[in-house]
């Protein structure tokens, strides 16, 4: 439902305005900000055999496959943002869509998603290089990893509290920089085969040569392939929270956010066709590699320079921290402003027009649950504990609340430009495919399977919060919760 029914005043109300720096940046930062997000070498390289476990020899298939399914994902919220710029994203969305209080546990349980992947993704990086360092020279760093935690956290909030042209800036750069190289090696992967291997072959894209399954195609291991795609390939959507700070965000965001998904799909196809080629389109060598698939064709195809891809790493690493900490800072400034998150997180600096409070808190919530990975379990096990199902299951509900926001905004209040396919075909099949994902990702090994636990109980205490905010009488956020700019409060 729309926000009217909670106005208690018929007197004219205020325009919603932003305190952030307006116009900061335009169509090329805002879809840096969504590709980082995504992070290209991450997706591209970390989750390798995993993928190509489940899906063979066409596992390019599966990318492209699961490319399609997020640009329905992708199309349902470029049809919100046209409507309604607003720095607080799902938030504002579900909240004018569906329900105030569903857009609060919409970004309730978004917490769970882009604030938490700083921490322990920077572990996993001091893990991955202390691991290379060891195994190449004899260097045995096995504090890296808590000492990549404490650098990466306030450097991101540093570049962060110094503007957001400053940070996007540093996302182009460092997002080319990743692109380029994750590329390269794809490139050579392409040229450079194993000796007696076929090379470059359009069997990837056969749909013949999918894993059989005798329970059919939909129970089959290529299907999980294709839904875990879809989960590898979110961030897609981190333009819009930055849509008070855009150039014409009712034009940049919603084509930022499919510029990005277009560009990233293509990219990852490509990247995973590279390197199953140069593991000559043999998956048991890519499922048997003893180091991460891409860091051993590096070895293989370029020798001493395989560092190259820690620099990818790395890269990569520092965008997708700011890529993620600009999303989590702009989404609880948003809710703070509207008065369901304390009133201290809308505190925007005088003079560089961030959310600092926003900023510090983000920063803390790094080291903290970076620090908390690694006391709980190995960098590698905290990394796809919390950023590989703790996170996929979170941002879930966030997606699937958007898509039925979709269909009831268009169908109550856009009616004239109301669309079959793009306001109820793809909100209806992806959500489909995002609830199967979730069903057959588990039951998981221990300690994954305590991921659906950590979920529900962080559901329970956001219900436990609407509950406390609605018997102390604090409902005039009500009102606000999904106002964008421009529109009235």
């Amino acid at each position: 439902m729309s926000t009217e029914p909670y106005m208690q005043s018929s007197a004219p109300a205020p325009t919603l305005k932003t305190d952030l720096e307006e116009n900061a940046i335009g169509l090329l930062g805002a879809t840096m900000q969504a590709i980082t997000h995504i992070a290209p070498a991450i997706a591209g390289f970390f989750f390798t055999a995993f993928i190509v476990s489940l899906a063979g020899v066409t596992a390019p298939l599966a990318y492209f496959i699961g490319f399609l399914v997020v640009l329905m994902l992708g199309s349902t919220l470029a049809q919100l943002a046209k409507h309604m710029p607003s720095a607080g994203g799902y938030y504002t969305y579900v909240s004018r869509t569906v329900h105030p209080r569903a857009g609060f546990l919409a970004s309730w349980m978004f917490i769970l998603y882009s604030p938490i992947v700083g921490g322990p993704l920077a572990g996993f990086f001091g893990f991955i290089v202390a691991g290379e360092l060891k195994a190449t020279w004899g260097i045995d760093v096995p504090w890296l990893p808590w000492a990549a935690v404490l650098v990466f956290a306030p450097l991101t909030a540093y570049l962060q509290w110094a503007g957001i042209k400053l940070s996007t800036r540093f996302l182009v750069i460092t997002g080319g920089l990743e692109m380029i190289i994750v590329m390269a090696l794809a490139i050579f992967g392409f040229l450079v085969p194993p000796a007696g291997s076929p090379g470059i072959s359009l069997e990837v894209f056969n749909p013949a040569n999918i894993p059989t399954s005798a329970e059919g195609f939909f129970a089959g291991t290529f299907f999980l392939a294709v839904v875990f795609t879809v989960q590898g390939l979110t961030g897609w959507e981190a333009s819009a929270p930055l849509a008070e700070e855009t150039k014409d965000p009712k034009r940049n965001v919603p084509l930022s956010v499919m510029l990005s998904i277009v560009i990233i799909g293509s990219f990852l196809v490509i990247v995973f066709w590279g390197v199953l080629t140069g593991f000559g389109n043999d998956p048991e060598a890519v499922t048997s590699s003893p180091t991460l698939p891409a860091l051993a064709l590096a070895h293989r195809v370029w020798g001493d320079a395989w560092v190259l891809i820690l620099f990818a790493f790395l890269n990569s690493v520092a965008a997708v921290c700011i890529a993620c900490a600009n999303v989590g800072t702009r989404m609880w400034y948003s809710m703070a402003r509207s008065g369901s998150f304390p009133s201290a997180l809308a505190k925007v600096h005088p003079v560089h027009k961030t959310p600092s409070n926003a900023i510090l808190l983000q920063m803390f919530l790094n080291i903290g649950m970076g620090i908390l990975g690694l006391i709980l379990f190995t960098p590698d096990v905290a990394f796809f504990f919390f950023v590989g199902l703790v996170l996929v299951l979170g941002v879930t509900v966030a997606y699937l609340f958007a898509n039925l926001g979709v269909f009831l905004f268009y169908w109550r209040e856009k009616r004239d430009e109301f669309n079959w396919i793009l306001h109820f075909v793809f909100p209806v099949v992806s959500s489909v495919i995002l609830i199967y994902a979730i069903v057959k990702s588990f039951p998981q090994p221990e300690p994954y399977v305590y991921a659906p636990l950590l979920d529900g109980a962080w559901l329970v205490i956001g219900i436990i919060i609407l509950l406390y905010l609605r018997s102390r009488g604090r409902e005039d956020w009500l009102t606000k919760a999904g106002q964008s700019i421009g529109e009235s409060v």
